[in-house]
Formats: structure tokens, C-alpha cells, sequence
């Protein structure tokens, strides 16, 4: 009964999380991570973060798909894929504390970056940044279970925006999303009871993406934009926050023997 219970929880979770992100450029993955801690532990989390991304990005592939930059997507997948599978690794061998906390800096300092939303880019980029960008991309994302969002600046100074950022992440996504669950079945990470879980939040994750639609078409341009800002920082402070307990230890001085 509790089993049923949790898989209830993390539906809803799912569906108010890809709500979120749908409207905002992503961003579901570290919202559902950092509301499913309380349920899951330890290396349970990313397994079923993948399991439920991977259910929900082709629902959003499907909805755009005539907005896709396949151009982005054949420079991004060959990195985020050799990244998928170096992070299955890492998270086989040791926690990931560390490189949690270093990508919720990266996007809490986003707010900076584009001037508290004034600014629509921070820098020119290239198309084939795409490369090292999805390559540690994949990686955080196979270690800690979600890492979209670090992308997220890259795209929009690339010029994506709205559906075609949307679209255009869900098939990138999408194929990382398949390494790092073959990555995870390899080195003995993934079973059936995660799998069930993480198939419970996608089907509220791809409903979530199916509901939102009417309201992305409607939704200003500038305010998607500002709106994306700010759910980075928002995913960088609440990661920040479950590593706490980490962080704090590192200020403790370590007691004399």
C-alpha cells in the first residue's frame, strides 16, 4: 500500500513539476528532484528522475516537433552521450555532492549573468560550444539525476527561445536520457521498483506537458525568457539547500585527535 502511496506522490509531483518547466525552458527534472527527496534516497534519485524525463520528453518532442534545431542537435548529442556514460560511471563509484553544489552555483549565477533579466544574451555563442557544453551536461545529469537547466543559458544565447528551445532540448534530452539508463543498467544501479517509480512521474510529467500547451502559445516571449531566469536560480538555491547539511561540514573545523 505505502508503494502505491509513493507512486500516487510522485505523479503529482511530476505533473506540478513539467508544469512548471513547460512554461519556463525546463527545469522539471531539478524541480522533482528537489521535491522528491523527503521519498527517495541516495542513488534511487537519479535513476527514477531519468526514468520519468525519459517518458516526458517525447510527449514535448511530439507537440514541437516541427521546431526542432536539428543543427543543435547534431552537435550536442555526440558530447551529452559520451558524457552520460562517464557520469553512469562516477555515480557507481562516489556521491556527487560536489558537482551538485558547483552546478547550483552555475545556475544561481545565471541571474547575474543576464542582469536580473534585462539583458536577452550574456555572450555570442557557437554552434559547436554545443560540444564540451553537452558533454558536461551529460555527465551531471547521469551523476546527480538532472542538469537540463545548466544548458539552458547556452540555448538562449544561441538565439532559441520558447518552442523551439523546448523542442529542441526534449530531443536532447531524450537521447541522454537513453545512455544514462543503459549506463545505470550496466553498472547495477537500475531495477524494477525505480522503474515503476519513474514511470509513475512521467505519465504526470507528459500529461503536465500536454495540458500546458494552449498556455506556452499565449505566454509572451520576454516573459518566458525572465520567467527561465529565475527558475534557474530558484533550482539553484533549492539544490544548494539539500546539500546543506555538505556544505556545512566543510566549514566545520575537523575535531582534534
Amino acid at each position: 500500500m505505502i508503494e502505491y502511496a509513493t507512486d500516487l506522490a510522485l505523479f503529482v509531483i511530476g505533473f506540478a513539476s513539467w508544469t512548471v518547466s513547460t512554461m519556463s525552458a525546463g527545469g522539471g527534472s531539478v524541480l522533482f528532484m528537489a521535491a522528491i527527496a523527503p521519498l527517495l534516497r541516495g542513488h534511487a534519485m537519479a535513476p527514477v528522475i531519468t526514468v520519468a524525463s525519459a517518458v516526458a520528453s517525447p510527449a514535448r518532442a511530439i507537440l514541437f516537433w516541427h521546431c526542432i534545431d536539428w543543427t543543435v542537435v547534431r552537435w550536442y548529442l555526440p558530447g551529452a552521450t559520451a558524457g552520460a556514460i562517464l557520469g553512469g560511471w562516477v555515480l557507481a563509484q562516489v556521491s556527487g555532492p560536489l558537482i551538485q553544489v558547483a552546478a547550483a552555483l552555475f545556475l544561481v549565477s545565471t541571474l547575474w549573468q543576464y542582469r536580473l533579466g534585462k539583458r536577452a544574451q550574456s555572450f555570442h555563442m557557437r554552434l559547436t560550444w554545443f560540444v564540451p557544453v553537452s558533454f558536461v551536461s551529460g555527465s551531471v545529469s547521469a551523476i546527480v539525476g538532472a542538469s537540463g537547466l545548466l544548458a539552458n543559458p547556452f540555448y538562449f544565447n544561441f538565439g532559441l527561445t520558447k518552442e523551439p528551445m523546448l523542442a529542441t532540448r526534449a530531443i536532447n534530452s531524450l537521447a541522454i536520457q537513453f545512455v544514462k539508463l543503459t549506463s545505470y543498467s550496466v553498472f547495477g544501479l537500475l531495477n524494477w521498483h525505480l522503474v515503476r517509480h519513474g514511470l509513475s512521474a512521467g505519465a504526470g510529467a507528459a500529461t503536465a506537458v500536454w495540458c500546458t500547451r494552449p498556455m506556452l502559445h499565449r505566454l509572451d516571449q520576454r516573459y518566458f525568457h525572465n520567467l527561465a531566469i529565475w527558475l534557474m536560480v530558484v533550482a539553484g538555491c533549492l539544490v544548494l539547500w539539500q546539500q546543506r547539511a555538505w556544505l556545512l561540514d566543510l566549514r566545520l573545523p575537523a575535531p582534534m585527535p
